[in-house]
């Protein structure tokens, strides 16, 4: 069985998030610690809108003097927002909201494709130098852009990327075809998040309009982004599918693609699985999930059929 950590994504935290005050999010890093783990993942643009509540969230809490490990993310999403000054400008105002002068991982959380890459990793590299970050990190960048950077941390003795956060679960799985072969030539961890598909797995059926402020509400950008990547008849057929197996042998969707993602699928030793909840029940049930054992064989070869019909659907795994 191969060695998945469990990391807490605090996307969630912050006034105008899902846990809206520090004391709530308290109880959700108690319930995760109590597990025993001890690493959290945030970004600069959390949560989305309101960007840096989450890591203000994170700060007031002093987290880093408990044992918590932080993993976050720069300024992303924008034009120019990789030059050099943009990140150390980035970094600066992320590691006062986050109270702390050094994080785990730090993450370019998507490519800036107008800023040359060079430049982007030697403003890294420096970071590196002056002791800001231990692991060097890339999210939602294509296999091809992966390897721009090894081969740059190569030629240059640059700090070269170690972790790679990406979109995995039993409808995204793009990323085996490209990516995984990548990362696992150059020794590069990955750390899924989107386990459970935002919900889509357990709280949305064919023909039922998701509640108002749900992952899936039309009237905000992240429920019209989760649209996009599940609202499609193959999706919702093989939720029914999914519903069928799981009925028969007593166990969640959710639980299934918990284990699913721990047990049965590429994620090796070394990588993790980024969990997150609006309820602390749900974080429970999560970890309770991740706790057990490998799945019945009949809904193995389900997903795997699944995974045939529905691949043309499938959402990228980057930008």
């Amino acid at each position: 069985m191969p060695a998945v950590d469990v990391i807490l994504g605090t996307a969630g935290f912050g006034e105008h998030g899902r846990i809206t005050t520090p004391a709530l999010a308290r109880d959700f890093l108690d319930t995760f610690t109590a597990a025993g783990h001890y690493v959290v993942d945030t970004a600069y643009v959390y949560p989305g809108g309101f960007q840096g509540e989450s890591e203000a969230f994170l700060g007031i809490l002093d987290v880093a003097s408990r044992g918590i490990q932080i993993d976050t993310k720069v300024r992303s999403f924008e034009n120019h927002a990789h030059t050099a000054e943009s990140i150390k400008q980035s970094v600066e105002i992320q590691f006062k909201r986050l109270r702390v002068d050094k994080v785990r991982t730090l993450y370019l959380h998507c490519p800036d494709r107008c800023t040359p890459y060079s430049d982007t990793h030697r403003a890294m590299n420096d970071l590196y130098l002056a002791g800001k970050f231990e692991r060097f990190g890339l999210s939602n960048f294509k296999a091809s852009e992966v390897e721009i950077f090894v081969k740059m941390a190569q030629e240059n003795g640059w700090i070269k990327p170690t972790v790679y956060q990406g979109i995995y679960n039993m409808f995204s799985r793009l990323n085996e075809q490209e990516l995984f072969p990548v990362l696992h030539q150059h020794k590069i961890n990955f750390f899924a998040f989107s386990p459970l598909a935002v919900g889509f797995f357990s709280n949305v059926r064919r023909g039922q309009e998701p509640p108002a402020g749900s992952r899936f509400d039309p009237n905000t950008r992240q429920g019209q982004r989760s649209r996009e990547r599940y609202f499609k008849d193959s999706f919702f057929d093989a939720v029914e599918r999914i519903d069928a197996v799981s009925q028969k042998y007593n166990v969640s969707n959710n639980s299934i693609a918990l284990r699913w993602l721990k047990h049965h699928s590429q994620l090796a030793d070394g990588d993790a699985i980024i969990i997150g909840a609006s309820k602390i029940q749900q974080v429970k049930e999560n970890l309770t999930s991740l706790s057990e054992g490998e799945l019945p064989e009949e809904i193995l070869n389900v997903i795997n059929e699944i995974w045939d019909d529905i691949k043309n659907d499938a959402p990228a795994y980057a930008r």
